[in-house]
Order: structure tokens, then C-alpha cells, then sequence
């Protein structure tokens, strides 16, 4: 393992991005600086991280190899459980420090572009910020929002938008080469803490403090579905604890959200566009012959006894569905997610022995 010690004054990390070279990391800090980190070298000069210092040998001698360990020979003496040590220095594989949000301010989210050499942040100074690697000051300053707290900073497929979640109650999409909002996605009813885009680009997903997960279409700026664990009136709901995590499947067909409330929740996505939520859509198909697209993502033609049978959640607002799948922690809050290329899930959450 590797400490990366750099950001000041003993402030936390709030996120961290891998770049596209999977080698170098982006964090970004309490301190109100973004900074960039080279995995595979330490100290302040890049030394290889695979200098390794063996501190038993040879009486008197001690030996040092670079690539690995020293290897055992037979006038070699070791001691039981000793192993070699990385050269590690204090300084870390700190390769850059990106300043340009307001002085003592944290930035709350960085994101990687998908491209590479572009990444954007979100502070608490009411700004998010597009910057180059080789540049250590921002290339667009992206102001909109009316709150202070940019919560979240993710960015769109094509590369050529970044979309924001604020504490104002909105999302909003902006364009990369102008700086300007292009969408401006209203509808929750509490401030927004995350916003993630599905891979096809179509869709965004923003998790607010009311607990329930909203999509926009975003070639129009309409509200068109909301997740929501189930019916207010149900104890299972998302009411233990903030949402903290949200990923979409590779393939785009799943959304998976977790967060303080000790459980991992997946909602099959596929044709969440075309249901019952988009008032439009509701309108058009709502009567004996009702459309209503439930947990298995297919839109299905109900009759009305059918309709009474539907999920609690869907009769407390047509459209809205149950999670397809629900797994328990041993109560532990769930901190992160994140699927792998190949469709698996990953999850990090905070033990304590």
C-alpha cells in the first residue's frame, strides 16, 4: 500500500478520481486544493516505489536492491518475520497543486475526464472549474448555482459537457467549450448531494437529501422518473440516512444507490425514459389499457385489478419503482460504489472492528 500525504492543515479528502492512465490519482481537499499524484513513484523526486530496504543481513552489512528485495543467500542471517521495507519518503507522489477556488474553502468532488488531460471540481465558493493537468489554474469557471455548496462534478460521455448537483435544489449541464448552462434540471424538492450520467448519455441521475433518486432526460430537460426504496409509508424507505453513493452499470441497464442506511439498493433502468412519471407519458396512457414499465424495466399493459396489485410505491405515484434487488450490511453504511467494466459492483463501507 501507498500514503499519499500532501493536502495542509490535517483537512480531510473528500474525492478522489482515477485518470484515464490508470496510473495517476486526483483527490480534492479541505485546503481548497485539487491535487495530482503519481501511484507508481514516491517522494518529492519520483523515486521508484519499487526500491525496497532490507533490513537484516550479513552482520554489519545491510543491503539494499533496487526492484526488490535482496535475495537470500547462505551466509545470509534472518530473522524471523522480517520483511523488507519500502523507501518510502514523507512527501508523497505529489506531481501537482491545482489552486483556484476561494481561499479556505473545500472542494467537495473532482472528476476525471473520460478523455483524459481535462478534469473538472466542485467547491463550496458557488463554482465548479474546468482545468488542464499542465495548467495549475482553471480553464472555465462555471457560475451558476445559487448556493454556495457545488456538492458533486461529473461528467457527460462525449467529454464535451460537465453536469453539477447543488444545494440549491438543481442540476445543471454546461458546456466545456463556452462555460455556459445548457440544462438547468429542476424538480427536487431538497438540495442535490450527487449527479451521475448513464453511459449512453441520455439520462442523468441526482440523489438529493429527501432520499429519493430523480432522472432527467437531458435532450430535453424533463424530469422523467423517481426512485424511491419504497412507499413513505413504509419503514424500508430510504429514511435511516443520507445517500451517499450511486453507480450505474457499464451496460447502463442498472442503477445502484447505497448509503447510511446499511443497504445496497439496484433499480433495473432500461426504458426508465418511457414511464409513468413523465406527466406527458402518464397522460397518454393512463385507463384500462394503462402502460406501467415495473421492476423489470419492460413496459407491460395492465388492467385495472392489476393496477391495484401494483407495488405500494407505484400506487403512491404511478411510475416511481421498487428496487429489483436489496442487499443488507452487517449494519455497516455503505461509502462508495462502483462496477467494474464487467459489470461487477464494488462497495466500501466504514468498519469498525
Amino acid at each position: 500500500s501507498m500514503v499519499l500525504l500532501g493536502h495542509k492543515n490535517g483537512f480531510p479528502v473528500f474525492d478522489v478520481d482515477w485518470t484515464r492512465n490508470g496510473r495517476t490519482l486526483l483527490s480534492a481537499g479541505g485546503d481548497g486544493t485539487v491535487r495530482l499524484w503519481d501511484t507508481q513513484a514516491v517522494g518529492p523526486y519520483g523515486k521508484l516505489s519499487n526500491v525496497m530496504q532490507q533490513k537484516s543481513g550479513p552482520i554489519g552489512n545491510t543491503s539494499k536492491h533496487a526492484g526488490g528485495a535482496t535475495a537470500t543467500s547462505l551466509n545470509t542471517v534472518m530473522v524471523p518475520g522480517d520483511k523488507p521495507e519500502p523507501m518510502v519518503e514523507i512527501g508523497g507522489a505529489a506531481l501537482a497543486v491545482y489552486q483556484g477556488h476561494a481561499p479556505s474553502t473545500p472542494v467537495w468532488s473532482v472528476s476525471s475526464a473520460p478523455c483524459g488531460y481535462y478534469f473538472a471540481s466542485a467547491g463550496s465558493d458557488y463554482t465548479a472549474r474546468i482545468w488542464a493537468t499542465d495548467r495549475c489554474t482553471p480553464i472555465r469557471i462555471l457560475s451558476g448555482h445559487i448556493s454556495p455548496s457545488v456538492n458533486c462534478v461529473a461528467w457527460h460521455p462525449n467529454c464535451n459537457y460537465v453536469v453539477t448537483a447543488s444545494d440549491d435544489k438543481t442540476c445543471r449541464m454546461w458546456d466545456v467549450q463556452t462555460g455556459r448552462c445548457v440544462r438547468l434540471l429542476s424538480g427536487s424538492t431538497r438540495g442535490l448531494n450527487l449527479v451521475r450520467v448513464s453511459p449512453s448519455g441520455r439520462y442523468l441521475a441526482g440523489a438529493g437529501y429527501d432520499n429519493v433518486v430523480r432522472m432527467w432526460d437531458l435532450g430535453n430537460g424533463r424530469m422523467v422518473n423517481e426512485f424511491r426504496a419504497s412507499s413513505p409509508h413504509d419503514s424500508s424507505a430510504f429514511c435511516d440516512g443520507l445517500i451517499q453513493s450511486m453507480a450505474f452499470s457499464t451496460c447502463g441497464a442498472a442503477l445502484a444507490v447505497a448509503g447510511e442506511d446499511c443497504a445496497m439498493r439496484i433499480w433495473d433502468v432500461r426504458g426508465a425514459g418511457s414511464h409513468l412519471s413523465n406527466p406527458d407519458y402518464f397522460a397518454a396512457t393512463r385507463g384500462p389499457t394503462a402502460t406501467s414499465s415495473i421492476s423489470d424495466g419492460f413496459a407491460r399493459v395492465v388492467t385495472p385489478s392489476q393496477l391495484e396489485r401494483l407495488p405500494a410505491n407505484e400506487q403512491f405515484r404511478p411510475g416511481t419503482r421498487v428496487p429489483s434487488r436489496v442487499f443488507k450490511t452487517n449494519g455497516v453504511s455503505v461509502l462508495d460504489v462502483k462496477y467494474t467494466k464487467r459489470n461487477l459492483l464494488l462497495a466500501v463501507g466504514n468498519y469498525f472492528a
